[in-house]
């Protein structure tokens, strides 16, 4: 490598706040080039704590309260008990996000927890979670990886691992997590549990640390669709301090109503997806779609090319999340990083440095992006465009579509160790992120013992028809 090519990103390291030694500094360099070719002690402390940390088995929960928080007995989720992912703000709990070097204790909740408290959910504590949102297997948390409680040996999957395998474990019913490119349905499907990830701005974002606001979300996993489709009902609708939140409030009971209601529904099932999935899980999922029939809903195929947008996806999140960390959690324009208190911490992480897990996943697309003056961001919206407008021209013949969640089955510990090695996990979650489409996950059936899930697609703001997409295939589930 040339001398050039390393000051090149040693200023992209100092630039964004990485101190790092030269030989890895050399080895993410190289990797950037071949892919261009295809403990710290928190300083603020804004509410007043009152949790302790948890010693669940799976290692799921990180801090959660001394007391479980109640705000009423009554509502539709009055009795359920809810954890949140730890870079979502809940008040007067330790916020993490996954890293030694972030750490505070809001004043606030954000607005997807205080909705869940205002219709009586009773909620625990935190959910572990990879460090700032980046990685989909659940392993690279500073507060120890997260265990799959089906399988120890295979993955939890991520990046809201802690919150699929507190629900998966029995721990709490539901669980918030975030999804920026599957981060919610990978681990659903790891743990066998049900995953949704909403509409693109459907859920008011503020109080919650961004990874990449274009694709940003917030969404329950449960342990059945009638429960997520409650919980993501009432955090649905506007919110002033989220500019970008749309106005697209639901009715939770008018969701209920409908999900057992799919009669006349027509459901396509999209060939690349199938195509690029390992064939047992593409047969398997297969299998259960067409049973789909026996309720009604009509099930035929259609073409839908993924072109290249999972790894349009890794450009355009990383890049997203190296202009806030430049910015210290704020986007100008966008984003919800407006609360001096997160802002503040995430000022403070970045001065005390990230660690070599973050800076291998953001170095190369920010080295690029630089490099390049924007060309490889631009060129991976361009891709997401034309993604968009082949999806659309879908959902013209059809009223949602169903794909399986994972291309393969849970990884093994340590197996995912490259950029490459992604793809699998989150080559069919991360275009319906680009897309802003809703998405549900739903444990169909198992190979070898382990889950298989397949998820649920519709239009934007379409939410409710995926939830009764998701709910049939539920119904006629193994």
């Amino acid at each position: 490598m040339t001398k050039t090519l390393l000051d090149e990103m040693r200023t992209q390291a100092e630039r964004l706040g990485f101190s790092l030694p030269d030989e890895l500094l050399t080895e993410i360099a190289e990797s950037t080039q071949s892919d261009s070719d295809s403990d710290f002690e928190a300083t603020v402390s804004s509410g007043t704590d009152r949790g302790h940390v948890a010693d669940d088995a799976e290692n799921a929960l990180l801090a959660v309260y001394d007391e479980p928080r109640v705000h009423t007995d009554s509502g539709i989720l009055a009795g359920v008990t809810v954890a949140v992912k730890d870079n979502i703000a809940v008040a007067d709990l330790e916020m993490t996000c996954g890293s030694a070097a972030y750490a505070l204790v809001p004043s606030f909740d954000a607005p997807a927890v205080s909705r869940l408290l205002d219709e009586g959910a009773t909620l625990v504590g935190k959910a572990n979670m990879e460090p700032f949102a980046m990685g989909p297997t659940g392993e690279f948390s500073d507060f120890g990886h997260v265990t799959n409680p089906l399988d120890p040996d295979r993955v939890a999957g991520g990046s809201s691992s802690g919150s699929a395998a507190a629900v998966a474990a029995g721990t709490v019913d539901v669980a918030l997590g975030t999804d920026t490119g599957g981060s919610i349905r990978i681990p659903a499907a790891c743990c066998g549990v049900v995953g949704v990830k909403p509409s693109h701005r459907l859920v008011p974002r503020y109080g919650f640390v961004d990874f990449a606001p274009s694709l940003d979300t917030i969404g329950p996993i449960s342990t059945d669709v009638q429960t997520g489709a409650k919980a993501l009902a009432t955090m649905a609708g506007p919110d002033p301090r989220d500019p970008t939140a749309a106005n697209r409030p639901m009715d939770p009971d008018a969701v209920d109503e409908t999900l057992d209601s799919p009669e006349g529904l027509t459901v396509g099932v999209p060939d690349t997806p199938f195509d690029r999935s390992d064939e047992r899980v593409a047969d398997a999922v297969r299998e259960v779609v067409d049973r789909l029939e026996d309720l009604g809903i009509t099930v035929e195929p259609v073409e839908l090319d993924l072109g290249e947008t999972e790894f349009a996806y890794l450009s355009i999140g990383s890049a997203e999340f190296s202009w806030l960390l430049a910015g210290n959690g704020v986007v100008r324009g966008q984003g919800t990083g407006y609360s001096e208190e997160l802002r503040d911490a995430f000022e403070r992480a970045r001065n005390e440095g990230l660690g070599e897990h973050v800076a291998r996943r953001i170095l190369p697309p920010a080295f690029l992006d630089a490099t390049t003056g924007g060309a490889v961001y631009a060129s991976a919206r361009r891709e997401g465009i034309a993604f968009g407008e082949r999806l659309a021209t879908v959902f013209e013949q059809v009223d949602a579509i169903v794909t399986p969640t994972l291309r393969s089955l849970p990884p093994g510990l340590g197996e995912t160790t490259t950029r490459d090695d992604f793809i699998p996990l989150l080559g069919n979650t991360a275009p319906f992120n680009i897309a802003g489409t809703p998405a549900v996950s739903v444990p169909v059936t198992t190979l070898d013992g382990h889950p298989v899930s397949a998820q649920a697609i519709a239009p934007q703001f379409e939410d409710s028809r995926a939830l009764q997409v998701a709910r049939s295939l539920e119904r006629v589930a193994d």
